[in-house]
């Protein structure tokens, strides 16, 4: 165990910004219970681990090298939350994944808000969907506000940031599609399905991926609301793929 370093803060504040998170492959989580769950199942993939003294004692004595010891001013200022807790981990991302075509899978087409990202992905490991391909511009899952709201669950799933009108071509999915226009949510055959697209909160599918749903799907409401928010349509339609 050291004290943290000027060296230390300014690195750690860099991981912020999505470009330094991309280039070394690092990102932070922060949270007791997430940190906790980080330490006891995942201690392979940490590379620094900062804390205050109160929280020494809980961490493994093997892991006591890459602790960093700092007082409250200094986590402040590397913490991404308003109120930092006690401990901040600097997690290694995983190596290059295999993507199972046998799984069901999430297609996300450029879902912009980090929080229905991170909700989205609770939602899937909740009822046991482990793999998200995403759109390039779709929000980035080791955002901060992503990974708060996943709750942990970002240990479990697998996501891949890729052309997403290529990968479709270059595996055989049969694709279900949230569409307003698609048949009764109700109606559907899921277990034709093993992936479910769903499209951007403003304007929903892109065009370019619409010719890419074998079953469009529409949840049917009795109220005056526009649409649901994506994350809500989302947890439905994960509900009724379940069954």
């Amino acid at each position: 165990m050291q004290k943290i370093s000027q060296k230390h803060l300014k690195w750690i504040k860099s991981l912020h910004l999505k470009k330094n998170r991309d280039r070394e492959q690092n990102f932070i989580i922060e949270g007791v219970k997430i940190c906790d769950e980080v330490l006891e199942s995942h201690a392979e993939r940490i590379q620094q681990i900062v804390c205050l003294n109160d929280y020494v004692h809980k961490i493994p004595k093997t892991l006591n090298p890459l602790i960093l010891n700092c007082g409250p001013n200094e986590l402040a200022r590397i913490s991404t939350l308003k109120t930092p807790n006690s401990i901040l981990i600097v997690l290694k991302k995983e190596k290059e994944l295999d993507f199972n075509p046998s799984k069901k899978t999430i297609l996300l087409d450029d879902i912009q808000d980090p929080g229905n990202l991170g909700t989205l992905v609770r939602t899937a490991d909740w009822f046991g969907i482990y793999q998200f391909v995403c759109s390039k511009k779709t929000a980035d899952l080791f955002n901060a506000k992503a990974l708060q709201s996943t709750m942990g669950s970002f240990l479990r799933v697998k996501i891949w940031y890729v052309d997403l009108e290529e990968f479709i071509e270059n595996h055989a999915l049969n694709i279900g599609g949230a569409l307003l226009d698609g048949g009764s949510i109700d109606l559907v055959d899921f277990n034709q399905m093993n992936a479910l697209l769903l499209g951007n909160e403003s304007r929903g599918i892109s065009q370019a991926l619409k010719t890419s749903v074998n079953q469009p799907i529409r949840i049917d409401g009795k109220g005056s609301a526009e649409s649901l928010n994506v994350a809500i349509a989302g947890a439905i339609f994960m509900q009724h793929w379940s069954k």
